[in-house]
């Protein structure tokens, strides 16, 4: 048994609801499913009754949740004691972030890693990739996370990159919008209602929307460019604005059922693909490291990659 698949188990049992504890775990609920679903087969028992609304605890999962805190528990102390050991209990990290991975992706990771080493100090920086690349340069920065491929970031011979999980690009609008009943959308469909899109898209990926983003089209119907993701989720909200962006970015709010993915039957399939980057001229200080293992931990946790410096 995996102590993800434990900790996984734990927030289930407290939440009985998988929908709002794969929210809390930043899991897609199929994941969090098969999470469940190991953690059984390994223990060759069953720990949850399900139904379609809530889940509840078996005599085997009462027990697992009885003993499993302790395990956890243990664990994060045997860290705390190799962290003294190994002088990671005081320290400062600069962490840059582009807007969308600083909310959905560094956010829980951050305050969790405060928890584990409550001595070391976390600048967050949220900036537009072109300014975290000159801030690490500078040596304002002792690493950053953004899109790398749409940045060329994973070509350059000075930086370093260790990829995080891929998401969807989707369309997505309020759960009341006119778009969410009709059966077979198609991109055209989409022009009648103001678009929001990020005002760093490359023109490699709008071209293959033709000229969908074109405020010169002559059925234009609005557009809204946006560096920071969040104040147009309030708009999603609100009016029948349509908005493309990675779903990592409003998992959330469809999971609770505020907003909707749209499924386009003629959109090119896209993914975002941000990546820690870093110097590889310049070493990464042990707690630096630290957190860069720890971030791949959560978000990689089958298969972390190794972190290895020049």
């Amino acid at each position: 048994m995996e102590l993800r698949h434990l900790k996984h188990f734990l927030v289930l049992a407290k939440l009985k609801h998988f929908n709002r504890a794969a929210v809390q775990l930043n899991l897609a609920q199929p994941s969090l499913s098969r999470s469940i679903q190991k953690m059984e087969e390994r223990l060759g028992v069953k720990l949850l009754e399900r139904n379609s609304k809530s889940v509840s605890l078996t005599e085997f999962g009462e027990l697992v949740v009885r003993q499993g805190q302790k395990i956890i528990d243990d664990v994060d102390l045997l860290y705390s004691d190799i962290r003294s050991l190994n002088g990671l209990d005081a320290g400062d990290i600069l962490i840059g972030s582009s807007p969308i991975p600083s909310n959905a992706l560094l956010g829980a990771a951050i305050g969790n890693f405060i928890r584990l080493y409550p001595h070391i100090n976390v600048e967050l920086i949220v900036d537009s990739p072109a300014e975290l690349y000159e801030r690490l340069i500078g040596g304002g920065l002792s690493m950053f996370v953004a899109e790398t491929k749409v940045t060329d970031f994973d070509k350059r011979e000075e930086l370093a990159t260790l990829p995080l999980p891929e998401y969807d690009i989707i369309f997505c609008v309020r759960a009341e919008h006119p778009l969410v009943m009709s059966k077979a959308l198609m991109l055209d469909d989409l022009r009648e209602y103001p678009l929001a899109v990020p005002r760093t898209m490359p023109l490699s990926v709008q071209a293959q929307f033709g000229d969908l983003f074109d405020k010169d089209r002559h059925d234009f119907g609005g557009l809204v460019k946006f560096d920071q993701f969040n104040p147009i989720k309030e708009s999603l909200l609100n009016c029948n604005m349509v908005a493309i962006t990675p779903e990592i970015a409003v998992r959330k709010e469809l999971a609770e059922g505020k907003l909707v993915s749209l499924p386009v039957s003629d959109m090119v399939k896209l993914t975002s693909c941000f990546s820690i980057v870093y110097l590889k001229s310049k070493s990464l200080s042990p707690v630096t490291t630290a957190f860069i293992d720890y971030l791949l931990s959560c978000l990689h946790p089958a298969t972390t990659p190794t972190l290895q410096q020049s």
